[in-house]
């Protein structure tokens, strides 16, 4: 079971990644020899990879905990140092606080809490889950994930409608089609096969949706009267899907997860 819980949350942290490193890869593929990496986009890549390969192995019971370890504490390292350099250090020179990394420091938390659950020690009591009860969960999480499914379809029509944005992007539609996608999955499975391969990147897509509306959010209080103008309706309406997508998965992964309460994942 700690295993699971280890992989799963790999899982989760290597979903958080992925719009990082497509964005990466889509920003090379479009510059070509013109683009300029850093050490920090290779570091990402390699993590993102690290975290999938072997929470993928955790939740099959393949993995070696040291190996999870090192990874969660490479993890924990980057994250913390980056928080320091982009966050805390510029805070400390103005003297003041400005905006808030949302998704590095819930990351943060969650890889340390990754680092310490295989030591704390549980008592699990036996049950008979009732497949009633289950039912009820995992149609919630189906419900769910079809009305993300739908706003996620909309999101990457919005964007690919071929208007100007602000801050709104082409790839902000390839990510719509990714979590869509995901979406799709979970309510394929939900009804019959929930299991963690599917709501552990459904919820890393997710949170990344939701913690990018915070930081959007926090962009437009800060400078919005000066950039107000050019903010269309139609990108209001991309940043509020953002909020709303994030929220759906959020519950619907969740859901799909409880409804595997008192069981081993399905693999």
């Amino acid at each position: 079971m700690k295993k699971q819980v280890s992989g799963f949350i790999m899982l989760f942290l290597g979903a958080t990644l992925l719009p990082n490193v497509s964005s990466f890869l889509y920003s090379w593929a479009l510059n070509g020899s013109d683009f300029k990496s850093t050490w920090i986009l290779w570091v990402t890549l390699a993590l993102t990879v690290l975290l999938f390969v072997f929470g993928i192995l955790a939740l099959l019971d393949k993995s070696s905990l040291a190996a999870n370890l090192v990874i969660l504490l490479g993890f924990s390292v980057f994250q913390g140092w980056m928080l320091w350099q982009n966050q805390m250090k510029p805070w400390i020179d103005a003297g003041e606080l400005d905006m808030l990394d949302y998704s590095r420091i819930i990351t943060l938390l969650v890889a340390l809490i990754g680092l310490v659950s295989p030591f704390i020690n549980t008592m699990e009591k036996p049950s008979t889950p009732s497949i009633d009860w289950q039912k009820k969960w995992r149609w919630a999480g189906v419900f769910f994930a079809i009305l993300g499914l739908g706003l996620s379809v909309t999101i990457a029509v919005i964007v690919l409608s071929g208007e100007e944005f602000f801050f709104t992007t082409p790839f902000d539609a390839y990510l719509g089609i990714g979590i869509a996608f995901f979406f799709l999955l979970a309510i394929l499975f939900g009804f019959k096969k929930p299991n963690a391969f599917i709501t552990a990147p459904l919820l890393g897509l997710s949170f990344n949706f939701l913690t990018e509306y915070l930081w959007l959010e926090q962009i437009l209080q800060k400078i919005g009267s000066q950039i107000g103008s050019q903010i269309g309706q139609d990108e209001n309406t991309i940043v509020a899907l953002k909020l709303i997508i994030g929220t759906l998965g959020i519950f619907a992964s969740l859901f799909l997860v409880i409804a595997t309460e008192k069981k081993k994942f399905d693999t």
